[in-house]
C-alpha cells in the first residue's frame, strides 16, 4: 500500500501521551476499555461514498463502502474512526463490515485469525483534511491539529483501510 508522504510522520513529533495510542497493534477498543469507563460506539455514517484523495492509492477512486463512528467514554468522544473497503471486499473477505452496527469493528477484525494487519502509519491532520472536518462536525470545536493513525487489514486479497483520529479528551 502506498501512502502519501505525510502519513509517514516520525512518531517523535507526536505528543508523548499519544505514543501508546498511536503504536498499539492490538484492538484500540480493547485498549480504550482498559483505560476508560463505559466505552460505546456511535455510528455516524454507514454507506457509499468516494474515497478521499489520500485513500485513493489503497482502494482506488471508485465508490467505496464507508463506516464512520465515534468511540466514546460515557458521553465523551475519544476517537473518530473512518473505515473503508471496496464493494468486492464486502462480498468476500469483509462481508460482516456492513452488519457491524454499534459493535466495535475491532471485535470482528481481531477475532478472525485469517485477517492480517499492515504496519501502522500516523500523521498530524488539520482543518484542510476531510477527516478533521468530519470529526469537528461530529463533536464540535477541535484544536487546529489532530493526530491520526492508519493501517490496512487484509482478508486474502481484500483490503479494509482503517483511520483513527485521536480527539483531545483521550490524552488531556
Amino acid at each position: 500500500m502506498s501512502l502519501p508522504q505525510y502519513w509517514r510522520t516520525p512518531l517523535c513529533l507526536a505528543p508523548r501521551p499519544l505514543h501508546p495510542w498511536l503504536t498499539e497493534r492490538g484492538s484500540l477498543t480493547a485498549m480504550l476499555m482498559a483505560h476508560f469507563p463505559e466505552i460505546s460506539v456511535k455510528v455516524l455514517f454507514q454507506g457509499w461514498q468516494k474515497a478521499h484523495l489520500d485513500e485513493a492509492d489503497c482502494l482506488g477512486k471508485a465508490q467505496i463502502a464507508c463506516r464512520e463512528v465515534l468511540l466514546k467514554s460515557q458521553h465523551t468522544p475519544l476517537v473518530y474512526a473512518h473505515s473503508i473497503t471496496s464493494a468486492a471486499a464486502l462480498r468476500k473477505g469483509f462481508h460482516l463490515f456492513g452488519r457491524t452496527g454499534s459493535r466495535p469493528l475491532g471485535a470482528l477484525l481481531f477475532a478472525d485469525p485469517t485477517i492480517c494487519r499492515s504496519h501502522l502509519s500516523w500523521c498530524c491532520i488539520d482543518q484542510r483534511h476531510p477527516l478533521w472536518q468530519k470529526a469537528q462536525a461530529a463533536v464540535g470545536t477541535l484544536p487546529q491539529k489532530l493526530w491520526a493513525r492508519r493501517s490496512v487489514f487484509y482478508a486474502g486479497s481484500d483490503k479494509l483501510l482503517v483511520t483513527e483520529v485521536f480527539l483531545p479528551a483521550l490524552f488531556t
